[in-house]
């Protein structure tokens, strides 16, 4: 994922947030995970959703470049 920001030419912004920061928590707690997980979002907008060990980086990828609207074989 943290590669996506080049490829993508700064159309993106990946953060990554540790599992002990409150808003990690906060988000294990609204997304019903068991620990950790995966969320695209464009603005108020979620993309794509993965919890725990079920995020997949290919599907993420498809639902990011669908969102922004490019093919998925764009580089």
């Amino acid at each position: 994922m943290s590669s996506l920001e080049n490829e993508l030419h700064g159309q993106v912004r990946v953060r990554t947030i540790p599992h002990l920061d409150p808003e990690a928590k906060a988000a294990v707690s609204r997304f019903e995970w068991q620990s950790h997980g995966l969320v695209i979002r464009q603005g108020d907008r979620i993309v794509y959703t993965a919890s725990d060990h079920r995020a997949n980086g290919y599907d993420a990828h498809v639902a990011l470049r669908e969102a922004l609207g490019l093919p998925l074989d764009c580089r």
